[in-house]
């Protein structure tokens, strides 16, 4: 059943794609991600996904895989009901969803209150369709100078120290542009593995790919994740919201500890498997903190993790 918080979806969107944003909703209600926390972890906008949530947008599959990854939800099922509402949306129905409108500004979560300029309708759904292939060559077109463009005057050198680090990483995390993948392990997705992701950003390295959350305890308003990848074998802590945190630390025996800035939602890697790590966050004097077995709460009293 769907929280009370939502706002109710148009009365004109079809089926097929009513049942996807009530699947969306559900699995963002059981990640206990907030918009913001999903733009940072996608690459996809705050406004974006509010769009995506309330059927003002159809969700692209990578925004649907990525939410349900972080839900844990069945990817199968997931792909079955987004192929179905795809093809709702494309043929359109005889009074279509508000179109898209990357310029519309978000105002709050998916709770929150409605854009102030209002959406106008789509046409007619043969006219839609000839439209939107305009759109997409015309977006194809653009795309390719863009990267040209991006490649002449941004060589992906590694090391390069241009640009920004993105909000969220480790502490001393190299700016864009990333570099290439060095080590041909193209097929898992991850560009580390065991002690080559120590201290590693496990987003830049695509450890978060595979990934899953081995243990969760929320608190003082805070969400704390211990996520351990397979392919990589390295573990990482994750927070969510993560204002406010003073610390938020990752350890294992036989890895230096590694802790992010106050206020990052996520530490670098420690090279361990999912039985040896332990995460721990640092809100106001308080700590709480989880393995894949136990967790604990209580004041701040030491070093609650240990360096290994």
């Amino acid at each position: 059943m769907l929280m009370s918080r939502w706002r109710p979806l148009p009365g004109d969107l079809p089926p097929a794609v009513r049942r996807l944003v009530e699947e969306l909703r559900t699995n963002k209600d059981h990640s206990k991600l907030t918009l913001t926390s999903l733009a940072g972890k996608t690459a996809y906008s705050r406004s974006s996904w509010h769009r995506y949530l309330n059927g003002r947008a159809l969700s692209p599959w990578a925004a649907v895989e990525a939410l349900g990854r972080f839900a844990r939800a069945d990817r199968e099922f997931l792909r079955v009901l987004w192929e179905s509402a795809s093809s709702a949306w494309e043929t359109g129905a005889p009074a279509g969803p508000a179109a898209p409108r990357e310029d519309v500004p978000t105002t709050g979560e998916a709770a929150g209150q409605e854009p102030s300029n209002p959406e106008p309708r789509f046409p007619p759904h043969a006219a839609r369709r000839a439209l939107s292939w305009r759109l997409t060559a015309g977006a194809v077109a653009v795309a390719c100078i863009l990267l040209a463009v991006m490649l002449l005057l941004r060589p992906w050198n590694h090391g390069a120290d241009d640009g920004d680090v993105p909000s969220g990483a480790p502490e001393g995390a190299p700016a864009w542009p990333w570099a290439l993948n060095p080590s041909g392990e193209l097929s898992t997705g991850a560009a580390c593995k065991d002690r080559s992701c120590q201290g590693q950003d496990p987003y830049r390295e695509g450890c978060d790919r595979d990934s899953s959350t081995i243990h969760a305890l929320s608190g003082l308003g805070r969400t704390l994740r211990l996520e351990y990848s397979p392919a990589c074998r390295a573990a990482w802590a994750e927070v969510d919201p993560a204002r406010g945190t003073a610390r938020l630390l990752v350890a294992a025996a036989g890895a230096t500890t590694q802790a992010a800035t106050p206020g990052a939602f996520r530490t670098a890697m420690v090279a361990a498997d999912q039985h040896r790590a332990r995460a721990c966050v640092v809100i106001a004097g308080q700590q709480f903190g989880v393995t894949e077995h136990d967790s604990w709460f209580g004041p701040v009293s030491g070093d609650s993790t240990g360096s290994g």
